[in-house]
């Protein structure tokens, strides 16, 4: 890069942060060809002030982060650290090459000590560890740059980890429906949420369901919430949980649904959880399992695997954790990791939300959500997420429900933020609101942040 820059007419100083005889390979190759051009070239080796550095970088415009690639296996500590804290402390703009240095390409997470880019070119495709919230902290801006080489001999030769949920694919799932639709066709979801004081919750899922296309929902609460909240729905249907009665009021209610979205503000006692255990691992059918109805699994996830039908788990970092038996940071700081060992775990759909939601399957796949923004962090976003992706699983497949809904609910976030210029005051109900025009654009091929 500094010969490329050098022979293009820029005013260029190198930086090494080792003895120059230690460079070898190609990098020394390119290190003879600078100098050779005249390059200026300055040593910093271990125990060498800092002090030329923090001049050069009082008086450049840019600075290039080239100290450590996409190989970095270690902690960084001492004088190298040392020479990222000073990159750290420059006003210019700092771009980096690859990755940030210190920055594991592979978890996301910083080894030691790590530079904070404002923009990272990287080659050839994304890499893994950039698509996590700390990963995307410290890269900044992400350009992605043609290594000149086929894709397909690429993927043959190394395979890939996750796979970027795009919207063009998205687009392809929302099939237009047909004239002669009727409700039971667009989808029958059954919402088990609620209780007495988390009414909204509930709510939130089943309205998020219907404006997410499902033609009939219908909260199913405990029998002491249900009058309050038959008083506060117009399109929705109620039915109540007996729990003199539990599994055969349950039964009733869940015959003939296509999806169930069970968890959001259910509670926690021992009527909740024999009510979770009895749809969760009885009934066979499509779930998206959520909130209160994750917690009731915490000490035992093993018996999710053994649960029948089809399950998708929308855990936060909080709920994976207790599920794992991990604090929130530690799964913070292997996403990948976490959500690949609750899959191992469970045999379900997991989806890890979050600042780039992830998703992994049984199967292997795994997909990356890389829109959204702070303002999706509001109370009842996530009780809406779980609403849409049970609207979505009557058309969908478990793999593509879940990836629509993640998509349309941070391009939701998106468009919101384009509309009002703020990270801040999104209430979870506008989300819902913004689906059906998300989902009208996104079918027609139309990106949503552009119309």
């Amino acid at each position: 890069v500094a010969r490329h820059l050098l022979a293009r007419g820029a005013e260029v100083q190198v930086f090494l942060a080792a003895p120059s005889e230690k460079v070898t390979g190609d990098s020394r190759i390119n290190h003879d060809a600078y100098v050779d051009l005249g390059g200026a070239l300055i040593e910093l080796p271990p125990g060498a002030p800092l002090t030329p550095l923090e001049a050069a970088l009082a008086e450049a415009d840019i600075v290039v982060d080239a100290l450590f690639g996409t190989g970095l296996d270690r902690p960084i500590e001492g004088h190298l650290a040392d020479v990222i804290g000073v990159l750290n402390t420059a006003t210019c703009l700092c771009i980096a090459l690859d990755v940030p240095s210190g920055l594991d390409a592979d978890s996301g997470a910083p080894l030691g000590a790590a530079v904070q880019a404002d923009e990272t070119v990287t080659f050839g495709h994304l890499k893994i560890g950039l698509l996590t919230p700390e990963g995307a902290r410290l890269a900044g801006n992400v350009h992605v740059v043609d290594l000149g080489v086929p894709d397909r001999p690429i993927l043959a030769q190394v395979g890939h980890v996750a796979e970027v949920i795009r919207k063009e694919t998205i687009g392809a799932y929302l099939r237009p429906r047909e004239a002669s639709v009727y409700k039971h066709q667009a989808g029958n979801v059954l919402v088990i949420a609620g209780s007495s004081g988390k009414l909204g919750a509930a709510l939130l899922t089943a309205r998020a369901a219907m404006r997410t296309g499902a033609g009939l929902v219908t909260i199913c609460t405990w029998a002491d919430a249900a009058p309050a909240m038959e008083s506060r729905v117009v399109e929705l249907m109620t039915t109540a949980i007996d729990p003199a009665h539990l599994e055969a009021s349950l039964d009733r209610a869940l015959a003939g649904r296509r999806a169930v979205a069970i968890g959001p503000g259910f509670g926690l006692d021992e009527r909740a959880r024999a009510a979770v255990d009895h749809v969760v691992l009885g009934w066979d059918g499509l779930k998206v399992v959520d909130a209160d109805a994750l917690t009731h699994f915490v000490g035992r996830p093993e018996a999710l695997a053994t649960a029948r039908g089809s399950l998708i788990l929308t855990p936060h970092s909080g709920e994976l954790g207790r599920l794992l038996g991990r604090s929130s940071r530690a799964i913070e700081e292997d996403r990948f990791g976490a959500v690949r060992e609750a899959v191992a775990l469970t045999r379900a759909t997991v989806l890890l939300k979050g600042a780039r939601t992830v998703i992994a399957i049984p199967d292997g796949r795994m997909f990356i959500c890389m829109a959204g923004n702070p303002a999706l962090a509001t109370a009842g976003s996530g009780d809406v997420l779980t609403g849409m992706i049970a609207a979505l699983l009557c058309s969908m497949e478990p793999a593509a429900a879940a990836s629509a809904g993640v998509l349309i609910h941070a391009l939701a976030g998106d468009v919101w933020r384009a509309q009002t210029g703020s990270d801040r005051g999104l209430l979870a109900s506008e989300i819902a609101e913004l689906v059906p025009g998300l989902i009208a654009a996104l079918a027609a091929g139309v990106d949503p942040l552009s119309a």
